[in-house]
């Protein structure tokens, strides 16, 4: 028997065949984009989306997309669009001129060197990368991210008007039209006994045909926590998301250990350094991914890591992306396994003018993964220079 040995770059295959994507050129433009609704969150109310689209082409002329969106602005994190733009036109974008788009890891290292933080300015370059990446390969991302385990995943909807009458119809009308029978309550924005008022109206009406969650953006203290999270389990709540400040963790223990429903949390856990403390302190049961707080697809993906060796379940969370960082969070989720309570990637439903030629599937309550290759997403030309914010004409042409 003879064995024939083949030098690995000699191997028939599309990864080693694929020429480098020297990046040429990076364009950022942000789109404003109105919202069906007040949508309101625990520093603010919005009746509009701002999102920074990031377009990076290479020599050989391919284009890659990415998508910033922050909560309406920079109380949750310190960026916001206006800053987000600033940073990769002035900043990160000399620093990937002439590069490689395949070396990820050693752009995101480089930029993580000349560049603290702004996590969401990176996460919306990263997602630009890994879409040449998968239109040079013809493969979809969740194909260069392990493979996929799954196609779709039940969404959550936010309700967040403040008033329990009209959020029970809002709830109702969901469930009718088989797009959500799972709803997360936006908390913090009225005082305690009155949001906690709220909730226990809306959780009782919907307990019987719905999942009440509620997310309160870290506004209560622990005392005021210990008073309200059992009268909202009372009443029918299935999810607490971070009540209180990211930092206290010794607290967030303590509430886990004393309640019999999930303790969500999000802003306490951005980084892995932070995903190992949750994990150390035990201080939740249940951890909310977004990509754009952790500063990419591939870091989201390694904070789920660390939460499922370490036997916490994960959550799909949201900056209220539209339809086409829908369709990118989904291509994360494809990959992930243990996602029990689903996620709320409801953005493309939340605007009232989507920007992508097709828009993110919604059907029989989940969302629907989006074939095709990179993100498989496109941006509608002519919306994106209809509602880019230094536009020169009206947008009334493509109001509904």
């Amino acid at each position: 028997m003879v064995l024939r040995t083949q030098k690995l770059a000699d191997r028939e295959s599309p990864l080693m065949s694929t020429t480098a994507q020297i990046i040429e050129s990076i364009e950022t433009i942000i789109v404003d984009l109105p919202l069906v609704r007040e949508q309101r969150f625990a520093a603010k109310g919005a009746r509009s989306q701002s999102i920074v689209y990031i377009f990076v082409k290479t020599r050989d002329g391919i284009e890659g997309v990415g998508e910033s969106a922050t909560p309406s602005g920079p109380w949750w994190g310190g960026e916001a669009p206006e800053t987000i733009k600033l940073m990769i036109d002035i900043y990160l974008t000399p620093l990937l001129l002439g590069e490689d788009a395949f070396n990820i890891d050693a752009l995101m290292a480089k930029m993580d060197g000349k560049v603290f933080g702004n996590n969401f300015a990176k996460a919306g370059l990263e997602m630009a990368l890994l879409d040449i990446q998968g239109k040079a390969l013809n493969q979809p991302v969740y194909n260069l991210l392990g493979g996929k385990v799954r196609d779709s995943l039940p969404m959550s909807w936010p309700l967040a008007t403040g008033d329990p009458k009209a959020e029970i119809e809002e709830a109702e009308g969901n469930i009718a039209d088989k797009l959500h029978n799972i709803f997360k309550l936006k908390m913090g924005f009225l005082d305690p006994k009155t949001d906690v008022d709220r909730a226990c109206t809306v959780a009782r009406a919907l307990r019987d045909h719905a999942s009440i969650r509620a997310d309160v953006n870290e506004r209560w203290d622990e005392e005021t926590t210990s008073w309200a999270v059992p009268r909202m389990i009372d009443a029918g709540l299935a999810l607490i998301e971070q009540p209180m400040p990211r930092w206290n963790l010794e607290a967030a223990a303590r509430l886990t250990a004393a309640i019999n429903i999930p303790h969500l949390l999000d802003e306490s856990v951005c980084t892995e350094q932070d995903m190992l403390r949750v994990a150390k302190t035990n201080a939740g049961n249940l951890v909310s991914l977004k990509i754009m707080k952790s500063g990419g697809i591939r870091r989201t993906k390694l904070i789920a890591d660390m939460a499922l060796a370490a036997g916490i379940p994960l959550y799909m969370g949201t900056f209220l992306e539209p339809s086409y960082g829908a369709g990118a969070n989904m291509q994360l989720c494809a990959t992930l396994r243990d996602l029990p309570y689903g996620g709320e990637l409801a953005g493309g439903l939340l605007v009232a003018e989507d920007i992508c030629e097709t828009s993110a599937n919604y059907q029989d309550f989940e969302l629907h993964l989006q074939e095709g290759v990179g993100m498989a997403m496109k941006i509608d030309p002519d919306k994106l220079r209809a509602f880019r914010r230094d536009r020169e004409y009206s947008i009334h042409a493509f109001s509904k």
